[in-house]
C-alpha cells in the first residue's frame, strides 16, 4: 500500500510539473439595436441595448490541441426603450442592469500558422441579469466560440473572440418587480445568441501561459 501511494504521489508531482495552464482575461463591448411592432406593422419602439464586460479566464492544456476551461463574465448594461411611428412622443425608458455569467467550456486549436492559433471554444452557458425593482432574467443553454491568439513570447498572449457565435437555449426576459405585472416572457432559442446579454460580442484579451 505504501508503494502504491509513493506512486500515486509521485504521479501526481509529475503531472503538476508538466501542467501547462493560462490564466488571463478579456475585455468587450456590445450594441444591439431593435425595432419592435406587430406583423406588417411599423414598428412602435426602438430597443437599444449596450454593454461593457470584463471576462476573467482560467484554463488547462490537456495535450497540444484540447484544453479545458472556465471564464467568469460581469457586466454593466444599458437598455434604452424609445417610442417611434404611431407613438411617437411617448417618454423614453432606460434601465440599467448588472449581469453574472459563467461559462465552462472545451477549447479544440484548430489549426496553428506561426506564432498564431486558431481555436473554438464550446461548452454552457448561464447567466443571470438583475436590475432595480425588476426581476432577473436569466440565460441557460450551449455556445460555441471562435477566437484566434497571438503568442508574444512563452508567457504571453494576445486573444481575440468572437463570444457565441453560435448558441442554442433557454432565455427568460426581465420584467417589472410589481404586484399586478406579467410574468416573465420565456423561450428557447437557437442561432447567433441565447438571447443573451453580451452574446455574438467581439472581445479581446491577455493570457499568461504557465
Amino acid at each position: 500500500m505504501k508503494k502504491i501511494m509513493m506512486t500515486l504521489a509521485a504521479v501526481a508531482v509529475a503531472a503538476t510539473m508538466n501542467a501547462q495552464g493560462y490564466i488571463g482575461g478579456s475585455l468587450g463591448y456590445a450594441n444591439q439595436k431593435t425595432n419592435n411592432g406587430a406583423v406588417g406593422a411599423p414598428a412602435t419602439t426602438e430597443t437599444t441595448k449596450s454593454g461593457l464586460y470584463i471576462q476573467p479566464e482560467i484554463g488547462y492544456k490537456l495535450d497540444d490541441k484540447m484544453a479545458v476551461g472556465v471564464a467568469l463574465g460581469f457586466a454593466s448594461n444599458k437598455t434604452e426603450v424609445e417610442y417611434v411611428g404611431t407613438s411617437a412622443g411617448t417618454p423614453s425608458t432606460e434601465v440599467k442592469s448588472t449581469v453574472f455569467q459563467i461559462k465552462p467550456y472545451l477549447r479544440y486549436q484548430v489549426l496553428t500558422f506561426g506564432k498564431a492559433n486558431i481555436f473554438v471554444d464550446g461548452g454552457l452557458n448561464f447567466a443571470t441579469e438583475s436590475a432595480k425593482d425588476m426581476k432577473s432574467a436569466m440565460d441557460f443553454g450551449l455556445f460555441v466560440t471562435p477566437g484566434i491568439a497571438f503568442d508574444v513570447n512563452e508567457k504571453w498572449s494576445i486573444v481575440a473572440k468572437l463570444n457565441d457565435v453560435f448558441a442554442f437555449g433557454y432565455h427568460k426576459g426581465m420584467v417589472a418587480d410589481v404586484d399586478g405585472a406579467p410574468d416573465a416572457p420565456t423561450s428557447m432559442n437557437i442561432g447567433l445568441s441565447t438571447g443573451g446579454f453580451t452574446s455574438g460580442s467581439l472581445s479581446f484579451g491577455v493570457y499568461y501561459n504557465f
